[in-house]
């Protein structure tokens, strides 16, 4: 009877287990297909590029990165309404006119993000562009170290602004805001 009793509890189970898993199975198809219209409306409104898929990552991000090279010419001295400006031979920083200790790796993340203004630079264009080879790539996490360090420098050094903004599920972004529009 106790056997009956166990193989019955145990049938009861296993249908409840089954029947969260497929919960769990639809919440994540449900989750994706908003992350996927979310991502169309940010493109709808900021007209940046879409998203790039991990099977073409890298190839994608290296036509990206000539491109954005190609295409942006020289980085300019000012971003952000010049309240951000680089220079480029001394590789320093300034926040209002005032230097900006950052680490090699964080000006090269800011470099990419100047030379991208108002794009879309993903993971994987950070990647290349920081580590040339592709058997010197750490994992890639590390570029979400490095934005965060940045920004909290950035950010104690303006007084709160934030000059690089996160578009989920695609990447980062810095706005090179007009003075005069302020926006």
């Amino acid at each position: 009877m106790a056997e009956e009793t166990l193989s019955a509890r145990l049938v009861e189970i296993e249908s409840m287990l089954d029947r969260s898993r497929r919960r769990f199975e639809e919440g994540s198809r449900l989750v994706e297909e908003a992350h996927k219209l979310l991502g169309d409306i940010q493109q709808a409104l900021i007209g940046s590029p879409r998203s790039v898929s991990p099977e073409d990552s890298e190839e994608a991000a290296s036509k990206l990165l000539a491109s954005l090279k190609a295409s942006g010419g020289e980085m300019p001295e000012t971003l952000c309404g010049g309240r951000l400006s680089v220079d480029q031979v001394q590789r320093l920083i300034r926040i209002d006119g005032h230097p900006i200790g950052i680490t090699e790796m964080e000006y090269r993340v800011l470099e990419l993000l100047a030379f991208a203004r108002n794009n879309v630079v993903t993971r994987a264009m950070l990647l290349k562009h920081l580590y040339r080879r592709a058997d010197d790539q750490p994992q890639p996490k590390i570029i979400d170290v490095f934005i965060s360090k940045l920004r909290k420098k950035l950010r104690n050094a303006s007084g709160g602004a934030e000059f690089i903004e996160t578009i989920p599920q695609r990447g980062w972004i810095l706005r090179d805001i007009d003075e005069k529009s302020g926006a």
